[in-house]
Formats: structure tokens, C-alpha cells, sequence
């Protein structure tokens, strides 16, 4: 009886209170005897407490851009694709009803004092303006060059989001009008590159897809300035990136509108060759095949401009990307071996022996008439440096063996001064002599050896 009543008085206390009450000791924990009595509520779909986190939400994991090349929020060209026809649809009925909307568009988009939110969904009715077909209207232009400075003003914003918006209108008025978007892209690109550095993906990425799609479909000369000088930056990444697009652009552009800028993109590129990043380097070598494609002759002297070591790099980068086709000419023909294989064949002996060679020629004869003017071999893979030293090595020991037996390679008074009326005898008795004072059998058959040769060139 007594322990009932005292279970009764622990428990009034605690009758009246939630056991999820936010006062109880443990912040919004509920108190170890509270947990005791708890009893479970029915999970809802409902109930807020139970219900699962959003993917993207703080302290979840992020879904959107995590595995892209770029990271972590990075964007591509696929996202700005699908992103130019993602807008809210709308009617044009007539060209006043689109300039007053042009106004508005961008009385929002100039002053930053707007909220964002709204300077974001004035970006997307551009696009909307473009898949409804503003780009028909003539007053539609006029209009766009009043946006150049609102759009600059947003490629320059601080949220992230106002600045890919940008960068995706900007990409589609360069998909949709091509070369007439031309005023506003040569005033947009240098906005567009400081965005390359920028330490947040979704800007950095945003900016670089921008440049791609203007190069791509609008091909301006003026362009190719506002490229060349961002190669010399004293930004590593903006320099990695320009040469990446310089590549683009001598792929995707044709060659009458590169014509007046040759000087200034093999200038360029040679810079590129001699960068002190390594990644830049190879973006530059790059560079040079589509260099090579639309000015051969200048991109010889580029590569004969350049050092051995570099050449060497660029030969290497070449032949790893299958394009030894663009190395020039007289570099295939070393590479190949080819120029060695096909000199005269006098030339390839001049540094020889005169009468080396004419003994060869004349001991040689036969197979020298059956050959052509020039030396023919097969056209295998030979080491020229290896080939040329060895000829050198076997021409010198030819000499020297040839030396030897010559009279005038030997001291005055030896048997070889003898004339061809040599006593005989008297070269015996050097011999016996010889044998005499060294009983060595070696020298006895050297010295016999000797004059046997004397015997047979005499």
C-alpha cells in the first residue's frame, strides 16, 4: 500500500507535461525518466519531425553538379542546353507589347538594388522572348544593344545564381543569332574571364561555358584579341583556360576570319610553348595543329623558331596524338630516317679516306652497278644518330687498318722502307735476330706475318 502511494506521488508531478517539452534538462531531448514512459507516435507522412531530409538541404548530401568534372556546384553545356528552353512560355503579339517588355527587362536587370530573385527571372524571360521568337522583330536588336551594359551588371553580381542565369542568356543570344550578337559578345567576353578564376564552381564553370558557346557560333575577328591577351595572364587558370579556347577557335572557326590576326596567334602560341605551367604548355601544343591547318607555312617557322628541347616536346606531343602529319617536312624526314636514306651516295662517304673509298668502290663494283644514284633501304625504323655514329666509327677503323700498312705510317729504317728490290735475305736475318733476343713465339709470327703483307704489296 505504502509503495503505491509513493509511485503516485512520483508520478503526478510528470501526469500533466509532454515528455517532448523543450524545458526539460536536456535541451530539446526529453529527460531520462520522461523516456521511460515514452510511448512511440505513429510515424505520418505528415509530421514534420519524422519526415525524411531534403536532398540539397544543410547538413545532407548535395545531389545537383557533385559529379561533374568541375566539382562540386560546376555546370557544363549540357546544363545550359537543357536550361534554354526551361522558362516560362510566353506570346508576342506585336513589337510594342516586346519593347515595353525590353524595358522592363531591363530597368530590373540595371539597377542591383532589385532583388535578386527578380533580376534572375528577368534573364529567363529574355529566353523566353527568344524561344517566342523576338529574334523577328527589328526592334528586338536595338533593344539588345541597350542590354549590354544590364547584362555585364549581372555577369558582375554577387549570388551565384544570377550569375549563371547570365552566363546561360548570354550563351543563348550567341546560339540564336549567331554572328549579330556580335557587339554584345565582344562586350561581355572580358566580364566572362574574370569569372574563370572565381573560387565558386558554379560562377568559374558558368563563365567558361559562356565563352564556349560565343566562339562557337559567333565568329567575330574582333574576338580573337580579347582571347590572345588573356594567354598572357598572370592568372595560371585563366591562362590554362584561354588556350583551351584559342584551340576551339581555331577548330571551329574558318580561316578567312583568322587571316588578319596570323601574326598575333603564332606569336601566341609560341609564348604558350615556352609557359612556365605545364598544363598550359600542353594547351598550347595544342593549338599549334590547328595553327598548322589553317597557316602551314607560318606554323614551319614557328616550330623552326623554336629550341631543340622544345621542338622535341612538341614532336612528342604530335606523334602521341597521331599527327605527325602536321610536324613540317624536313622533321618527318628526320623522324623517319628517310632524309638520311635517300643522300647521294657520294656525299655519304665524303668524310672518309679518298683512296679508302676508291678501294671500296673498286672492290665493290659489281654491286655498285646494280645500285641506283641514290642509296635504296627499306623504310624500317632506324635510330639516324645511332646509324651515322656507327658509319663514322667503321670509316676511322678503316683508315687507321689502312694506315698500318702503309709505308709512310711506320719510322724511318724499318723493313717497310725497303724497296721492292729488298734484299730478302736480309729481312730473314732480322727476323733470327728478332727470334734471338725474344723468344717469344707471338712475335716471331707477327713479324712473319708482316712480311708476307710486304711481299704481297710490293
Amino acid at each position: 500500500m505504502l509503495i503505491q502511494r509513493s509511485f503516485i506521488l512520483y508520478y503526478i508531478p510528470y501526469q500533466n507535461k509532454s515528455f517532448d517539452d523543450e524545458e526539460s534538462v536536456d535541451g530539446n531531448r526529453p529527460s531520462s525518466a520522461a523516456s521511460a514512459f515514452k510511448v512511440p507516435a505513429p510515424k505520418t507522412s505528415g509530421n514534420p519531425v519524422n519526415s525524411a531530409r531534403k536532398p540539397g538541404s544543410a547538413g545532407g548530401p548535395k545531389v545537383g553538379g557533385a559529379s561533374k568534372e568541375g566539382g562540386a556546384g560546376a555546370v557544363d553545356e549540357d546544363d545550359f542546353i537543357k536550361a534554354f528552353t526551361d522558362v516560362p512560355s510566353i506570346q508576342i503579339y506585336s513589337s510594342r507589347e516586346l519593347e515595353e517588355t525590353l524595358n522592363k527587362i531591363r530597368e530590373i536587370l540595371s539597377d542591383d538594388k532589385h532583388d535578386w530573385d527578380q533580376r534572375a527571372n528577368a534573364l529567363k524571360k529574355i529566353r523566353s522572348l527568344l524561344v517566342a521568337g523576338a529574334a523577328q522583330y527589328d526592334c528586338f536588336f536595338q533593344h539588345l544593344r541597350l542590354l549590354d551594359g544590364a547584362l555585364k551588371l549581372s555577369a558582375k553580381d554577387l549570388r551565384s545564381q544570377v550569375v549563371r542565369e547570365a552566363c546561360i542568356t548570354v550563351a543563348h543570344l550567341s546560339t540564336v543569332l549567331g554572328n549579330k550578337f556580335d557587339h554584345g559578345a565582344e562586350a561581355i567576353v572580358p566580364t566572362l574571364f574574370n569569372l574563370v578564376p572565381n573560387s565558386a564552381k558554379v560562377m568559374a564553370t558558368s563563365g567558361c561555358a559562356a565563352i564556349r558557346f560565343i566562339i562557337r557560333h559567333t565568329h567575330v575577328p574582333r574576338l580573337i584579341p580579347l582571347i590572345t591577351s588573356n594567354c598572357t595572364s598572370k592568372s595560371v587558370p585563366v591562362r590554362r583556360r584561354s588556350f583551351e579556347f584559342l584551340d576551339l577557335l581555331l577548330q571551329e572557326w574558318q580561316t578567312h576570319s583568322l587571316e588578319r590576326h596570323a601574326a598575333v596567334l603564332v606569336e601566341t602560341i609560341k609564348k604558350g610553348i615556352h609557359d612556365a605551367d605545364a598544363e598550359a604548355r600542353v594547351e598550347a601544343r595544342k593549338t599549334y595543329m590547328g595553327l598548322r591547318n589553317h597557316f602551314p607555312g607560318e606554323a614551319e617557322t614557328l616550330y623552326n623558331s623554336l629550341e631543340p628541347s622544345y621542338q622535341k616536346s612538341l614532336q612528342t606531343y604530335l606523334k602521341s596524338s597521331g599527327s605527325v602529319a602536321s610536324l613540317p617536312q624536313s622533321d618527318r624526314s628526320s623522324s623517319s630516317s628517310q632524309e638520311s636514306l635517300n643522300r647521294p651516295f657520294s656525299s655519304k662517304w665524303s668524310t672518309a679516306n679518298p683512296s679508302t673509298v676508291a678501294g671500296r668502290v673498286s672492290a665493290g663494283s659489281s654491286k655498285a652497278s646494280s645500285l641506283p644514284g641514290s642509296l635504296q633501304r627499306s623504310r624500317s625504323d632506324i635510330d639516324v644518330n645511332a646509324a651515322a655514329g656507327a658509319k663514322a666509327h667503321h670509316a676511322a677503323g678503316q683508315s687507321v687498318r689502312s694506315g698500318r700498312l702503309g709505308a709512310g705510317a711506320l719510322n724511318p729504317g724499318s723493313y717497310a722502307s725497303l724497296g721492292k728490290t729488298t734484299d730478302y735475305g736480309k729481312l730473314y736475318g732480322v727476323i733470327s735476330l728478332a727470334s734471338v733476343k725474344t723468344s717469344s713465339y707471338t712475335v716471331i709470327i707477327s713479324i712473319y706475318s708482316c712480311y708476307l703483307r710486304i711481299v704481297h704489296i710490293s
